[in-house]
């Protein structure tokens, strides 16, 4: 299967992962356009959208998405978009959209949040987590991780000193995303012995430092980083050969 990402950033979060037969779409936070031509406008062979929360980024095209495609997201994002066809999916309670298996998990974000646990036999299983500034959970057997890196202390302070963040975000930043040494920490709890690939997600436009957060994680972690920018595309499998 292949992994594309259309955005990861507050101006708006999409990815898709297909094959030429199933596809599984995470966030809606993007036009619906841009996501049917990822798909090469086969739209019928997509199993599942998946939303995480109910901020403008992620599913600010809810309502369209769920026009289209069968779409999975919890009760509040439902009631905040008013959306009239989506499914409501609850933490730990796992479901199944095709041959995809669908464990959602709680986020700790400043509205109702989770992250997902996906599973197919094309890719193994895949750990989905983004705007969260913890996670209360390790997965076993895990081969792809898609993880928020939202901020490092050091470059949120150099940002703050330019004046392009003010002070003030510092507290909302601490209980809303996920920081540079906390996104460590969440990687190394999760089982690595079979992780092929590692995602870094979301990254702030003044308050990242790309080139920080890719030396960080993968000093900690021993595993190959990448960075999720608009248009990025690879292979994604449970056999890393």
């Amino acid at each position: 299967m292949k992994l594309t990402v259309i955005g990861s950033s507050s101006s708006g979060n999409c990815y898709v992962i297909q094959s030429d037969t199933e596809a599984i779409i995470l966030e809606a936070g993007i036009g619906l356009d841009k996501a049917k031509k990822v798909l090469g406008f086969n739209v019928s062979k997509v199993n599942a959208c998946l939303i995480t929360h109910a901020h403008g980024d992620h599913a600010g095209k809810a309502a369209d998405y769920e026009k289209t495609f069968p779409t999975y997201t919890l009760e509040h994002v439902i009631e905040a978009k008013g959306l009239k066809r989506s499914t409501a999916v609850y933490p730990m309670k796992k479901f199944t959209a095709g041959r995809f298996t669908i464990l959602p998990f709680r986020a700790q974000h400043d509205v109702p949040c989770v992250g997902y646990l996906i599973s197919h036999p094309d890719i193994g299983k895949l750990m989905f987590l983004t705007d969260s500034f913890l996670c209360e959970y390790s997965f076993k057997g895990v081969n792809h991780i898609l993880v928020e890196c939202n901020y490092s202390d050091k470059a949120l302070q150099e940002a703050i000193d330019a004046g392009k963040t003010h002070a003030a975000m510092r507290t909302r930043l601490m209980t809303t995303h996920m920081e540079l040494r906390t996104c460590c920490k969440v990687i190394n709890n999760q089982d690595l012995s079979d992780v092929h690939n590692i995602v870094l997600l979301h990254l702030s436009m003044h308050n990242s430092d790309r080139t920080e957060m890719l030396t960080t994680v993968k000093q900690l972690t021993g595993q190959s980083v990448t960075i999720a920018t608009p248009g990025l595309e690879f292979e994604i499998s449970n056999n890393p050969f």
